[in-house]
């Protein structure tokens, strides 16, 4: 993700992303979001959710270990929270799945060389070389 939308998050939500900038033998936030800028305001639409959520429930916050792509959707590693927490992850988790990760416009999972998926716009799919993944 762009450096600035980072520091922005992370600024925005100082509970929730309390962890980006301490060490990596205690969490993986230390990289970042380790995404591409198009699903910006997918995580901060997320992160406005479980910060709310933060503000309210000071004894058990969310805190996030990791927010990153893995097989072109996104993925949100956390603790704290309660199962309502767990949905709205989810939601998100599955939104992104439509939306692309280069330019945040409509997209669907591609793939590149049978290996490397990601959720892509038709422009960012034909700029990056990537083809359909087959329907089973």
């Amino acid at each position: 993700m762009d450096e600035k939308l980072d520091i922005d998050l992370v600024k925005d939500f100082p509970i929730l992303y309390q962890n980006r900038y301490k060490n990596c033998q205690y969490t993986c936030m230390c990289w970042g979001f380790e995404c591409d800028s198009g699903w910006e305001s997918l995580i901060r639409e997320l992160s406005e959710k479980l910060e709310n959520y933060n503000l309210k429930h000071k004894k058990n916050p969310v805190i996030a270990q990791q927010v990153k792509e893995k097989y072109g959707v996104l993925r949100f590693y956390f603790y704290g929270g309660d199962n309502n927490i767990n949905n709205l992850i989810d939601e998100a988790e599955n939104k992104s799945a439509e939306i692309c990760e280069m330019c945040g416009k409509e997209g669907k999972l591609c793939i590149k060389n049978n290996y490397w998926y990601k959720t892509l716009c038709e422009n960012c799919k034909v700029k990056l070389k990537y083809d359909n993944v087959k329907e089973k």
